[in-house]
C-alpha cells in the first residue's frame, strides 16, 4: 500500500512537470502523500497526542465524579480495656444497700469482626463538577487544535525540502549543459592549437573552468545527499521511493483572495482556551455552595469472646459477665448528607482571583496573536507579491544571458573573442540561470510561507 500510494504520487509528479503551471491547490497536492507520512512519523506529534489523551483521561474521571461510589470494608481486632464507670447511685430497698457507689472501675476485653458495603452519590456539587468537565472538555479541543497547528509546519518543511531538490536537479541542467559546451570549446582549442592558431593558456582557461563545474557537481551531489537524508528522517520513507519524485520548478500562483483567509488554528484554540478559563472561574466560585450527597450502608457486626469484669460491688464483690457472640447483621444505613465549607481562610478568594487572572491573560493573548498574525499575514503577501516580480526580472535577465552567450559562441568561434571573454559569458549564463530559478524556489517558498500564516497549507496539500 505505501509503494503504491507512492507510485501514484510520481505519476502525478511526471504529469505536473509536463503541464502547464497549475493551481496552488493541484501543485501542492502532489506532496500528499509525503506530508501524511511525515505527520504520522513525527514523534513530537506523536506526544502530543498522548498528552492530549491524557486530559480526555481526566475529563472522564471528573466525569465519573456524579456516579455512585462504592467500598467494601472488612476488618477484624482485639480490644482490652480499663473503664472508669460512674452511675448513679441506687438503693436496694430490702438489704437497704447502696448499688454504684462512686466510680466502678470495669475491665473489658473483646474480639471484633466487621463487614460492611458502603456507597455514596453527589446530589449536588455546587455546579463544580459539571464546570470542571466542560473545562477539561474545552482544554482538549484546545490542545486538539494546537496538535493540527503543527502539521502546518511539517508540511511546509516537507515540501520545501522536496523543492530544494529540484532546484538542484535544475543546477545538474545548467552544468550539463555549460560541461558539454566548454567540452566543445575545448576540442576546438586543442584543434587550433595543433594547427598553431592558439596558445596552451586558452586551453588551462578552458580546463580551469571545466574543473571549477566539477567542483560545483560536488557541491550539488552533497548537498542533495543531505536533503534526502533529512526527507527519510522527516517522512520515515525509503530513500529509494523519495529518488522517484521529479517535477517542475515553477511559481505557486495563488488566488487573489488568499490573504483575506485566517485559519490559524492557534487562534481557535485561545478562543477555545477562553471558554475553559470561564468554565474554571464557574467552578471555583461553585465552591461557595454546599455539597449535597446520598449515601448507603449495609454492614454486618460481632463481638464475640467478650468479658466484662465490673470490680468492687457492695456485696457482691467482682461482678464477671461474659458473651459468646454480639452481633449486629444485617445493619441497614440510608440517608443524605450536607457538606458546607463556610470558612477556609482566603483559600477560596485566592483560588477564585488566580482563575479571574488566567482567564485575563488568555484574553491578552488572544488580542496579541490576533494581531500578529495579521501583521504577518500582510507581511507574507508583501513578500509573495514581490517574489512574483521578481521571478520576472529574473527571466528577463536569464533570456539577456542566454543571448550573450549564443553571441559570445559564435563570435568565439570566429576569432572575434578571446577565451577569457567566452568563458565570462558562460559564467554570467551560468550566474543568472542560477539566480533565476533561486528565486522560484524563493517565490514558492513565499507562497508556502503565505499559506502557513493563514493556516491552510496543510488542508490544501491533503483536500484536492
Amino acid at each position: 500500500m505505501k509503494l503504491n500510494g507512492f507510485r501514484n504520487l510520481v505519476f502525478c509528479c511526471v504529469a505536473a512537470g509536463l503541464s502547464w503551471p497549475l493551481q496552488a491547490q493541484e501543485q501542492l497536492s502532489l506532496f500528499k502523500t509525503a506530508v501524511e507520512y511525515a505527520t504520522s512519523h513525527n514523534m513530537g506529534l506523536r506526544n502530543a497526542v498522548l498528552e492530549n489523551q491524557k486530559v480526555a483521561l481526566e475529563r472522564d474521571a471528573v466525569k465519573g465524579k456524579l456516579l455512585p461510589s462504592v467500598s467494601v470494608n472488612a476488618l477484624y481486632g482485639y480490644t482490652n480495656s480499663t473503664l472508669a464507670l460512674d452511675l448513679p447511685t441506687r438503693q436496694l430497698p430490702i438489704l437497704g444497700t447502696e448499688l454504684f457507689d462512686g466510680a466502678q472501675n470495669v475491665g473489658l476485653s473483646s474480639q471484633l469482626a466487621f463487614g460492611g458495603v458502603t456507597a455514596k452519590q453527589v446530589l449536588f456539587s455546587g455546579l463544580q463538577i459539571t464546570n470542571g468537565q466542560r473545562a477539561l472538555e474545552k482544554k482538549y479541543e484546545a490542545q486538539q487544535l494546537l496538535l493540527e497547528a503543527g502539521y502546518e509546519e511539517i508540511a511546509g518543511e516537507v515540501v520545501m525540502s522536496f523543492d530544494r531538490l529540484m532546484l538542484l536537479k535544475e543546477v545538474d541542467k545548467l552544468i550539463d549543459d555549460s560541461e558539454r559546451r566548454l567540452e566543445k570549446e575545448r576540442l576546438k582549442v586543442l584543434k587550433a592549437i595543433e594547427n598553431g592558431l592558439a596558445i596552451p593558456y586558452d586551453r588551462d582557461k578552458i580546463q580551469l573552468a571545466m574543473l571549477d563545474i566539477q567542483s560545483r557537481r560536488a557541491e550539488v551531489e552533497s548537498s542533495r545527499e543531505l536533503l534526502y537524508f533529512r526527507l527519510q528522517e522527516a517522512t520515515g520513507m525509503a530513500i529509494e521511493e523519495l529518488k522517484q519524485v521529479s517535477y517542475t520548478l515553477e511559481e505557486i500562483v495563488l488566488p487573489a483572495d488568499t490573504e483575506l483567509h485566517l485559519n490559524r488554528k492557534e487562534l481557535e484554540a485561545l478562543r477555545i482556551s477562553q471558554q475553559a478559563h470561564e468554565y474554571l472561574l464557574k467552578k471555583e466560585k461553585g465552591a461557595r455552595l454546599p455539597v449535597a450527597f446520598a449515601f448507603g450502608n449495609v454492614s454486618y457486626a460481632n463481638a464475640f469472646s467478650t468479658d466484662l469484669t465490673i470490680r468492687d460491688l457492695p456485696v457482691l464483690g467482682d461482678a464477671k459477665l461474659q458473651t459468646n457472640s454480639l452481633r449486629l447483621a444485617p445493619n441497614y444505613l440510608v440517608g443524605v448528607g450536607l457538606r458546607w465549607n463556610v470558612f477556609q481562610g482566603n483559600s477560596r478568594k485566592s483560588a477564585i482571583g488566580s482563575a479571574k487572572i488566567d482567564a485575563q491573560i488568555n484574553a491578552n493573548k488572544l488580542v496579541d496573536m490576533e494581531e500578529k498574525l495579521r501583521l504577518l499575514n500582510r507581511k507574507t503577501k508583501a513578500d509573495y507579491d514581490l517574489a512574483l516580480r521578481k521571478v520576472a526580472v529574473n527571466k528577463q535577465q536569464r533570456t539577456v544571458a542566454q543571448n550573450n552567450l549564443t553571441l559570445a559562441t559564435r563570435q568565439f568561434d570566429e576569432g572575434l573573442q578571446s577565451v577569457t571573454e567566452r568563458l565570462d559569458a558562460e559564467n554570467e549564463y551560468y550566474k543568472q540561470s542560477l539566480a533565476f530559478y533561486n528565486q522560484i524556489l524563493s517565490q514558492r517558498t513565499a507562497a508556502i510561507e503565505m499559506l502557513k500564516s493563514n493556516g491552510t497549507l496543510y488542508q490544501t496539500i491533503i483536500n484536492k
